[in-house]
C-alpha cells in the first residue's frame, strides 16, 4: 500500500508565552536529517495591542520557511485550526511548543508510516521522568496533538472541536473524526518524542468554567462526557460509567 508520493511535510505549533522552549523546537527542526518545509507557528497573546515576542523568526536563518500567525484570540483548538488552514506540504506533523526530539524524528516518521501504510502516526509522548510502559506498534484508541503525523488531505475532512476550548478531549476528539472517516491511527512505538511539560507562560488565559462553583463537581468532566456521547455506544457509556462509579467508590469516604 503506496501512501507516500514525497516527502514533504508542514510543522505546525501552537505557542503563548514560551519563548525558549519554542526556539529549542525549531532548532531541533533545523537539525533533522529530513527537513520540514514549512514550519507554521501561531503565536497568541490576549493583551490589546502586544506584539510578537518571537524576534529570532527574522533574526536567525532557519533551513525551512515559517509562517509566522499572531493573534489576540487564545485557545489552542482555535490555533490549530489557524495552523491547519495554512497547510500546503503532503504531509502535516502536529507539534507542540515544549518538544524535543532526536534529529531522525522526521525520517523515522516516514520510514514507519511507508512500512505500515498509515495514513495518521503517533508517537510515543511522555514527559522527561516516565518510563514506556507499552512496547507494541499497533493500532490505538489514542491520538496526541502535539506528537503526530497525518496525511494532509485528510485534513480537508476535520477541524479541532471548538466546544473543547481551554478544557480537555480536544484531540481525542479530533483522533476520533479521523477514523470516522476510515484512517486508522497507528501508534509507532519506537518513534519518541520528549514532552517537557513546560510551566504556563505568564499570559495564558484563566477560565471560569461554567461548573467551578457547583456543590457538586460533574464527573467526567463535561468535554469528557462529550466525547463519550458523541461516539460511544450506548453500551461503552454505561461500562464507563460502570467503572468510574467503582474508581469513586474506592476513594470515596463512605467506603
Amino acid at each position: 500500500k503506496t501512501v507516500i508520493e514525497n516527502r514533504e511535510v508542514d510543522v505546525i505549533i501552537p505557542t503563548i508565552g514560551r519563548k525558549q522552549y519554542l526556539h529549542d523546537v525549531l532548532k531541533d527542526l533545523s537539525n533533522q536529517t529530513l527537513k520540514p518545509k514549512n514550519v507554521i507557528i501561531v503565536e497568541q497573546n490576549p493583551k490589546e495591542d502586544s506584539v510578537s515576542e518571537l524576534d529570532f523568526i527574522n533574526t536567525k536563518e532557519w533551513t525551512f520557511n515559517i509562517k509566522h500567525i499572531f493573534t489576540n484570540k487564545t485557545g489552542v483548538c482555535n490555533a490549530r485550526n489557524l495552523a491547519l488552514a495554512e497547510v500546503t506540504s503532503e504531509w502535516t506533523i502536529l507539534g507542540d511548543d515544549d518538544n524535543r526530539f532526536s534529529n531522525t524524528l522526521i525520517e523515522d516518521l516516514f520510514s514507519r508510516l511507508e512500512q505500515h501504510g498509515a495514513t495518521v502516526g503517533t508517537t510515543v509522548y511522555l514527559q522527561p521522568n516516565e518510563v514506556q510502559t507499552y512496547l507494541k506498534t499497533a493500532q490505538t484508541s489514542i491520538f496526541g496533538a502535539g506528537n503526530s503525523i497525518v496525511k494532509s488531505h485528510v485534513l480537508d475532512d476535520v477541524k479541532f472541536n471548538m466546544a473543547y476550548e481551554f478544557n480537555y478531549g480536544e484531540d481525542n476528539d479530533f483522533g476520533m473524526q479521523l477514523r470516522q472517516l476510515g484512517h486508522d491511527v497507528i501508534y509507532f512505538a519506537d518513534v519518541k518524542i520528549t514532552h517537557l511539560k513546560a510551566p504556563i507562560g505568564g499570559y495564558r488565559t484563566k477560565v471560569q468554567q461554567l461548573w467551578a462553583n457547583d456543590n457538586f463537581q460533574p464527573k467526567p468532566s463535561p468535554t469528557i462526557q462529550l466525547l463519550h456521547q458523541t461516539y460511544f455506544t450506548k453500551q461503552q457509556q454505561l461500562g464507563y460509567k460502570l467503572l468510574l462509579g467503582l474508581r469513586s467508590y474506592k476513594n470515596s469516604a463512605i467506603k
